[in-house]
């Protein structure tokens, strides 16, 4: 990890090549690159723009980020693309350093402990101030900024609006008995987790065992009523857009996409409580790019950024200032309320201390 005195050294480092350069005749020591001085220089010149990202395919879009590009020219990060948080820590173990990944927040407190990432200093992110509190806090873990938010949704639930009339505002229209076979699931162990939120459990993200049992009995006695368990978004949009389904677990984007292919469509929060995820971008360890990766989070954080994911992607951005286009992306994304992501209106993704065993849980849902 990079403590606050690396940070110094670095800086000073900085300081006192620039007045060896000074000194020196400036240009002629940086043509020769020669002595101590040179090779620092070498060194520091080595922190190019071209950043080594790790990120979810889509999130390449130079709009995301178009203030590093215009800071740094013809420096575009080379992006890697995960396909979930498990996939990107072993690629880390297999010897990948990137600069920056963003994973969600669940997993901020997980990735911190695995030695490949270091904190950010929110003092080179000018942008900082614009950032919702209550999603900044979520990115800390022991006090230092781990997690710089970015993106935002959250998990509920997609119906047709022409076709389904819940019984009432809840987690169990997903098992609903009038729809079989027009229902999706999400294929991921946070299934376990609305189920304990529908059973009225304290913590679903740390259930007993006893608690586990009751949610995963919940989701094996209605899994005949599902017709995909889904991890591409697109094969599931594909589905509802066809007819195929009525109901999903889904993210925001897909009622903006329903939306505009003429469905009748709504984005149900549960009364139990929506799940809520943030996207934090995660700084490399010893990163050789440090503030390049800084101006990369900067951008991210830019309200223009912002703006764009609004309104491209349908999802909620940290930055408070922006405002999608749309009046019903706006009133759907919650954006006037900086509390609609925490209690009591929705629960934030958080860590799961026993993640293996609501993994292997999930799998025996599937398989039953």
């Amino acid at each position: 990890m990079e403590t606050g005195n690396d940070v110094l050294d670095r800086t000073l480092s900085r300081k006192d090549v620039l007045k060896l350069a000074a000194a020196a005749g400036g240009a002629g020591l940086l043509a020769g690159r020669s002595g101590a001085a040179g090779a620092a220089i070498e060194r520091l010149a080595g922190e190019s723009g071209r950043l080594q990202v790790l990120d979810w395919a889509g999130y390449e879009v130079k709009s995301l980020w178009l203030p590093y590009l215009k800071k740094y020219p013809g420096q575009a990060p080379k992006f890697t693309f995960m396909t979930n948080e498990a996939n990107a820590l072993a690629k880390l173990q297999a010897g990948l350093r990137p600069d920056v990944v963003r994973p969600y927040v669940g997993y901020v407190q997980e990735f911190s402990q695995t030695g490949f990432f270091q904190p950010w200093n929110p003092a080179l992110i000018s942008n900082f101030k614009h950032l919702n509190p209550v999603m900044v806090k979520a990115g800390q873990v022991g006090g230092k900024q781990w997690g710089i938010p970015a993106d935002w949704g959250f998990d509920a639930i997609l119906y047709r609006t022409d076709k389904v009339q819940p019984k009432a505002r809840s987690w169990s229209l997903l098992f609903d008995e009038r729809y079989a076979g027009k229902i999706a699931w999400f294929d991921d162990l946070n299934q376990l987790v609305w189920a304990g939120y529908y059973l009225g459990f304290k913590t679903p993200y740390d259930q007993s065992d006893s608690e586990l049992k009751q949610s995963q009995d919940l989701l094996k006695k209605k899994k005949h009523l599902v017709r995909m368990f889904w991890s591409s978004e697109t094969d599931m949009d594909n589905a509802f857009a066809s007819g195929d389904l009525w109901i999903a677990y889904a993210w925001r984007y897909d009622w903006v996409a329903m939306k505009a292919k003429g469905l009748k469509v709504a984005y149900m929060h549960p009364k139990e409580g929506p799940l809520s995820w943030i996207g934090m971008l995660m700084l490399g360890k010893s990163s050789p790019r440090y503030h390049h990766a800084h101006d990369f989070a900067n951008a991210w954080s830019a309200t223009q950024s912002a703006k764009w994911l609004e309104d491209n992607y349908g999802y909620g951005e940290a930055n408070v200032q922006a405002r999608p286009a749309s009046a019903d992306l706006l009133r759907v994304l919650q954006l006037t309320n900086p509390n609609a992501v925490a209690e009591p209106n929705a629960h934030i993704d958080r860590h799961v201390p026993r993640r293996a065993l609501y993994a292997r849980l999930w799998e025996e849902v599937k398989a039953a």
